[in-house]
């Protein structure tokens, strides 16, 4: 089937050179064309003005299966959410009211709480019922306008548990139609029974889950905390080079509680991303200045637990690639609304508009390595975009706190729930 969009009043193609993302001053455009339109069946199949509509139609002798007239409307790409942890048992809410009582994360963390509370609930969860849980979270993503999704594993931090999150994830994408790549994260804490006993449990991770992990094809990455209280970078870097052996990618939590040189790591060992950076040195984002690590920025997680932001016009100023992400998780930063953290983006991170929706679109598409299909709005690429009920794509960040969603467009086709 082919569509036709006309009377577009802001159409955002984000990019329209193909690129695989966008850095510095280039991120200040997003390709935006007044009064635009738009032909596509499951591919972009034009851009352009509505006004040179008729001489393409005619031109190409095309036929149109089905017209919208969307004066009115925005159309922008999809955002891609490509750091988060949906697969999962339990809540924390009491933790919340305790950190905003006074207590800190590493002092909950500190008491058996935080990452370990979820362990706890994960591992007494069936697959099934982890399955139905993470479904209904990602529908509710959804409707607020993400489109692919990167989802880790890591509540489990032993190997039964940890295959069967991997085992969700890989459901959730026979599932559901949008993208969805999986990410082993053995490596978030350190289980109770091996608390006194670190390096057996990395042996545990090396010698023994990513072995099976990569045999069963359930992840594409390897992740690791590597933070204070948490994994060292010597600990980091075998768990690194061991996933490498057996050809799994590389993602990192970087940073985030202090600076341990994580971020410099993620660098040297060629991690897709690196994610948090709250407290990054200069040294370690030189680093990923001459690397191709995207620096993934996580807004919602220090508004939730009220920590500082990430130096976001610092790395912006030395070129590196920004993705924005929710972080979705049950301890640090629960929502999956990618449109209010476009808005923590601009409030406290300082990015512009333009900056913010590209970082949330083609740059997170290329922190998951899809931005050759999803991110931007270009021939070729996957009719996978939303429609806004607004005039501009400024709206997303001046009327906050609401959704401004009409509809959600997969590979040519109006997303439901219902399918």
């Amino acid at each position: 089937m082919r569509i036709l969009f006309k009377n577009i009043t802001s159409l955002v193609r984000v990019a329209c050179k193909n690129e695989k993302f966008k850095v510095g001053p280039s991120m200040k455009d997003v390709c935006e064309i007044e009064d635009g339109a738009l032909i596509f069946s499951d591919k972009i199949e034009w851009v352009g003005k509505t006004q040179e509509l008729e001489q393409k139609l005619q031109n190409q002798a095309l036929n149109i299966d089905e017209v919208y007239d969307l004066n009115g409307k925005t159309v922008i790409p999809g955002f891609v959410d490509s750091h988060t942890h949906f697969v999962f048992a339990g809540e924390r809410s009491n933790e919340f009211a305790r950190r905003i009582a006074g207590a800190t994360y590493q002092e909950i963390a500190s008491e058996g709480g935080g990452i370990l509370e979820t362990v706890r609930a994960t591992r007494k969860a069936s697959e099934e019922e982890l399955f139905e849980m993470a479904l209904k979270r990602i529908l509710k993503a959804i409707e607020y306008g993400t489109i692919a999704l990167e989802i880790k594993s890591g509540y489990g931090l032993e190997l039964e548990t940890e295959l069967k999150m991997l085992r969700v994830i890989q459901r959730l994408k026979e599932a559901l139609s949008i993208n969805i790549v999986s990410t082993f994260l053995g490596a978030h804490d350190f289980p109770p029974e091996y608390k006194n006993n670190r390096s057996k449990y990395i042996d545990l991770i090396c010698e023994e889950m990513i072995p099976e992990v990569a045999k069963q094809g359930l992840a594409t990455y390897c992740d690791c905390f590597i933070d204070k209280g948490y994994y060292t970078i010597d600990e980091g870097r075998r768990i690194f080079e061991k996933a490498l052996e057996y050809g799994l990618k590389i993602r990192c939590h970087a940073d985030e509680l202090a600076d341990v040189g994580a971020a410099k790591l993620a660098a040297e060992i060629g991690a897709i991303s690196a994610d948090h950076l709250l407290f990054v040195s200069d040294e370690s984002l030189q680093a990923m200045k001459n690397s191709n690590t995207i620096a993934t920025l996580l807004p919602g997680t220090s508004y939730f637990i009220k920590m500082p932001y990430a130096p976001a016009k610092k790395i912006y100023e030395l070129n590196i690639p920004i993705a924005i992400s929710t972080d979705f998780n049950p301890g640090s930063c629960f929502t999956q609304n990618m449109q209010i953290i476009l808005s923590f983006a601009t409030l406290n991170l300082g990015l512009t508009c333009e900056q913010a929706l590209v970082a949330s679109t083609l740059n997170s598409a290329a922190a998951i390595e899809m931005s050759e299909k999803v991110g931007s709005l270009e021939i070729g690429k996957d009719a996978t975009f939303l429609v806004l009920d607004c005039k501009s794509y400024i709206d997303l960040f001046y009327n906050f706190g609401i959704n401004h969603i009409e509809s959600v467009w997969i590979r040519g086709s109006k997303f439901s729930s219902n399918k």
